[in-house]
């Protein structure tokens, strides 16, 4: 897709596989495929350890060079565990501040469990997707990879890439758009009390449309003649004006540098698929539903996670599933049972009498 264009992929290509049990323990198990049989913790896209069980075999199924595959599995007791290894991971992703979460609700009849992985926004302006691709774009932009690229190639391809072609180009508009509105609170945030600086925070607020133009055209520009050295200066000069630019290039250049620190997460972001497996009947999900190998109930589900998701907004993978309570329907049943067996004696003994 155009926005992940703009991320560079490190790493192993990595699917991460949480089996989830009824009493919030989670068996997590990390398939990592490379080219070369020795992995680099350091390009773990996911936290794994010496103290995960951990084999390497060869895959030569595909055609030319083998593959080596790396599969590691680890029984967590908690959530907390789990969060544990995020806030210690020292892989390619270490920057990203990831979360699982497990709930359980008993409903006499019926327990619900609830697993989610969550990753915070690294942006702190707000820029919701929702407010720039309609629900057909969104749900296309968070497909699974697999998915997007069999549904690009399948019988309605044309289709497809007139919706990836539209959700690209209106997804490179919000990116700009978040940039814009983090760079400018970041300015204000550290230079409001400049001496001289006439220009409010709320009026260059409101600028925000003529600097995503600017943006826009100066990147075409580039792609055609290079364009000049000075990126911001070719953006804001037009916006601002000159004498603007001059007398706080310092302030606007130091902006820059802390945005450009503020995004790196999202720039070195790589990319990995995400499956929850939960136990009894799945009855509610924001990811992708697969059927495995096995019976149509055979069913988990499974996501992408990558930097554009979270770029200005939290990006919840979340599943609920139902398990239903058998004892709780035995109890139910001799209750009833001794209910109606009280009713008839006391009815047998109003009989006796009359």
């Amino acid at each position: 897709m155009g926005i992940m264009m703009l991320l560079f992929s490190c790493g192993y290509e990595t699917h991460v596989i949480n089996m989830v049990h009824t009493d919030g323990s989670v068996t997590r198990r990390v398939i990592m495929k490379g080219g070369e049989p020795e992995f680099d913790p350091a390009e773990y896209r996911v936290p794994v350890d010496s103290t995960w069980q951990i084999g390497i075999s060869a895959d030569t199924s595909g055609e030319g060079e083998s593959e080596w595959i790396l599969t590691a599995e680890k029984h967590f007791a908690s959530v907390e565990e789990i969060n544990e290894a995020y806030r210690t991971d020292s892989g390619v992703n270490r920057d990203l501040h990831r979360s699982a979460g497990f709930s359980r609700r008993f409903r006499w009849f019926t327990t619900t469990f609830r697993f989610s992985e969550t990753v915070r926004p690294i942006l702190t302006v707000s820029c919701p997707l929702s407010e720039f691709l309609d629900e057909e774009e969104r749900a296309f932009l968070y497909l699974p990879e697999k998915v997007r690229e069999g549904l690009l190639d399948g019988k309605d391809s044309i289709m497809y890439r007139e919706l990836e072609k539209r959700t690209d180009s209106i997804g490179e508009i919000w990116m700009w758009t978040s940039f814009v509105r983090q760079w400018t609170e970041v300015f204000y945030d550290n230079f409001k009390d400049a001496p001289g600086l006439s220009v409010s925070r709320e009026e260059m607020r409101s600028m925000e449309g003529r600097l995503l133009e600017q943006i826009i055209a100066d990147s075409r520009n580039e792609q055609e003649d290079g364009g000049e050295d000075d990126e911001l200066a070719r953006i804001l000069i037009p916006v601002l004006g000159e004498p603007f630019y001059r007398e706080f290039s310092t302030e606007i250049d130091s902006a820059g540098t802390m945005m450009e620190a503020m995004i790196e997460p999202f720039i070195s972001t790589a990319g990995y698929t995400m499956e929850i497996r939960m136990p009894g009947k799945v009855i509610a999900s924001n990811g992708y539903a697969e059927t495995g190998a096995g019976t149509e109930e055979d069913k988990y589900l499974l996501w992408s996670v990558s930097g554009e998701y979270f770029l200005a907004e939290p990006y919840e993978m979340w599943v609920e599933s139902q398990v239903s309570n058998y004892w709780t329907w035995i109890v139910t049943a001799l209750f009833v049972l001794f209910v109606v067996a009280g009713l008839v004696v006391r009815r047998r003994k109003k009989t006796d009498r009359h």
